[in-house]
C-alpha cells in the first residue's frame, strides 16, 4: 500500500499514543501544562461514524427552501466528447452533521450557471501524452502516475492521474478548452441541483444528497476507498481503479468517482470561513494566494471522505491528488470576500522515547483543529481533515528538527508517527516505528518554537473492534 501518508488518526486503537509530560517554554507560553485552551466540546470519536451513513437531517433549515425559475434552454453549449452537461439551478452547498468539519458550515444555497464536466477523471496516459507533446516532466514531489519521470505506470494509463500537482492541472485543462471546476461545481456535479428531488421548483430536504450515488453508506461496489469493520481498516483496492469504473456509484448526473478513487484538485484557493448564507451566483472562492481544495477522497481515505460536502486542502502531504475539467461555466461571480489565511512557523523536534535514533521511511508531523478533537483524550474523531502536515526528512541522529506551517489564529492538536517500514494487515504503516502527540493543545498567534514531541512505542496489535492508528490520506 502507498504510504507517502497523513499522519494519526491515531488511538482508540490497540493502545495509546504517549501523551507530553512537559511543555516547552515556547509552548507553555501557548498552552499551560495541565490547562488545554478552553474550547467547544468535541465531536463524538465513536468509530461508528466511519461506517455509518450520513445523517443530513439536522443540516436542513426552513431558510433554504426559496423558491427558483429554471434557467436551462435549448441554446445551452453542446457538451465535449467525455463530458456530460449540469443545467443552470440552485443546489444546497456544504453539511452540519456530526460527520461535518466546521469549514463546510452553514449550509446555503448557491445558484450556478450552466457547465459541463468530464463524466470522468483525466487518465494518466492522458496527462503523460499532454506532458510529452509540451516537453514538461511531473512538477510535483509527489508525483505517482505518471511517475516523476513522466512514464505511465505498468497497466495503469487508464487509471485516474495521480500525484499532480494543482498547476498542472490547471494547465492541462485549459489546453483542452477548460478549467478546473470551482468549488461550488465540483460539489454539485456530486451533490444534484434542487431540480433532482422533490419539488423541481424549490430546494427540500431531500435536495441535501450525502454522497453522489445518493444516501447509502459507501461499499467497495460503489466507491474505492477504505473501509472500517470488525478488525480494522480494509482497502477496497491496492491503489486506484480504471476512471470508468463503478457505475454504480455514478452521481445524480451521470460522473463516475466523485467519491474515492482519487482526490480531485478544484480551482478555489482554500478558506475555512468561506461559506455563509446569502452567497452570490457562480463563487470562485477567495481572491488571494492560498493552498487549493481537494474533493472527493481517495482509495486510501476513509467512508466519510466519500461525502460530497467534505472539504481538504493540498497542504496536506501524500494526498492521492487527480482531476476533471468542466467546460462552458461562467466565473463572472465575485470572489468570496474574507480575509487571506495567514500561515505560521511552528518548529520544533522530534525524539523517541527510549533515545535511540529516529530512523524509518518516513516521520510526519500533524495538526489537527483542537475543536475538532474529542477534548478527553486529545484525539481527532474519526475522519476529520488534519490541517496540515509535514513529512521530515530522516537524518537518522536521535532529534529530528521539523517546522510546519499552519493557520494563525487556531487551536491545535499536534502528533507525530514514525514508518519504519514493518506495518501489515495488523499494523498501519505509519505508526509502525511509533507514534506520539501533545497533551496541551497549541494556541497559535504567532510563530511557535521548542515543541516537544516524543515517540513511543506503535501500538499493541489490533484487538477486534478497534480502530487504525492512522490513515493514509486522511
Amino acid at each position: 500500500m502507498a504510504m507517502m501518508a497523513l499522519s494519526l488518526l491515531l488511538l482508540a486503537c490497540g493502545g495509546a499514543a504517549p501523551e507530553q509530560a512537559h511543555a516547552p517554554p515556547a509552548q507553555i507560553a501557548s498552552a499551560p501544562a495541565g490547562k488545554a485552551p478552553h474550547q467547544p466540546p468535541g465531536p463524538p470519536p465513536g468509530l461508528a461514524m466511519l461506517t455509518q451513513a450520513e445523517d443530513l437531517g439536522s443540516s436542513w433549515r426552513a431558510e433554504l427552501a426559496g423558491g427558483w425559475e429554471a434557467q436551462g434552454s435549448s441554446s445551452d453549449p453542446t457538451c465535449p466528447q467525455g463530458a456530460l452537461p449540469v443545467p443552470a439551478s440552485p443546489f444546497l452547498m456544504g453539511s452540519a452533521s456530526l460527520h461535518a468539519g466546521r469549514d463546510e458550515q452553514p449550509v446555503h444555497r448557491v445558484i450556478l450557471s450552466f457547465f459541463c464536466m468530464d463524466r470522468t477523471e483525466v487518465s494518466a496516459s492522458a496527462v503523460a501524452n499532454w506532458m510529452a507533446k509540451e516537453g514538461r516532466t511531473p512538477a510535483s514531489v509527489d508525483a505517482k502516475n505518471p511517475n516523476a519521470s513522466g512514464q505511465v505506470l505498468a497497466g495503469k494509463g487508464e487509471h485516474p492521474a495521480e500525484g499532480v500537482a494543482w498547476q498542472e492541472a490547471s494547465d492541462y485543462c485549459a489546453a483542452r478548452g477548460g478549467r478546473l471546476p470551482t468549488e461550488a461545481e465540483w460539489e454539485k456535479a456530486a451533490r444534484g441541483g434542487c431540480e433532482r428531488a422533490g419539488a423541481a421548483e424549490r430546494c427540500d430536504v431531500e435536495d441535501l444528497r450525502a454522497y453522489p450515488w445518493g444516501a447509502d453508506a459507501p461499499t467497495c461496489a460503489i466507491a474505492n476507498h477504505q473501509q472500517v469493520g470488525p478488525t480494522g481498516p480494509r482497502l477496497c483496492n491496492e491503489g486506484t481503479l480504471p476512471v470508468d469504473s463503478l457505475p454504480e456509484g455514478a452521481g445524480p448526473y451521470g460522473h463516475l468517482n466523485l467519491g474515492g478513487n482519487v482526490w480531485e484538485y478544484v480551482l478555489d484557493v482554500w478558506h475555512p470561513k468561506v461559506y455563509k448564507d446569502g452567497r452570490m451566483a457562480d463563487p470562485t472562492g477567495p481572491d488571494s494566494p492560498g493552498s487549493r481544495v481537494l474533493r472527493g477522497g481517495g482509495w486510501n481515505t476513509f467512508s466519510t471522505n466519500m461525502r460530497v460536502a467534505n472539504r481538504f486542502n493540498d497542504m496536506i502531504m501524500g494526498s492521492a491528488a487527480g482531476f476533471r475539467c468542466v467546460y462552458h461555466g461562467t466565473q463572472s461571480g465575485a470572489p468570496d470576500l474574507v480575509q487571506p489565511v495567514e500561515m505560521v512557523t511552528l518548529t520544533g523536534a522530534v525524539r523517541k522515547e527510549d533515545g535511540s535514533a529516529v530512523t524509518g521511511r518516513a516521520l510526519y508531523v500533524t495538526a489537527f483543529d483542537a475543536a475538532e478533537t474529542d477534548p478527553h483524550t486529545g484525539m481527532p474523531a474519526p475522519g476529520r481533515s488534519p490541517v496540515a502536515e509535514v513529512r521530515v526528512v530522516l537524518s537518522g541522529a536521535p532529534v529530528q528538527p521539523f517546522s510546519l506551517r499552519v493557520p494563525v489564529g487556531g487551536s491545535y492538536r499536534i502528533s507525530t508517527a514514525l514508518d519504519n517500514g514493518t506495518g501489515d494487515a495488523n499494523m498501519a504503516a505509519s505508526g509502525s516505528g511509533g507514534s506520539g502527540h501533545l497533551a496541551d493543545a497549541v494556541t497559535v498567534a504567532g510563530p511557535v518554537e521548542g515543541i516537544d514531541l516524543v515517540l513511543g512505542p506503535p501500538p499493541s496489535r489490533r484487538q477486534h473492534h478497534a480502530p487504525p492508528p492512522h490513515t493514509p490520506g486522511h
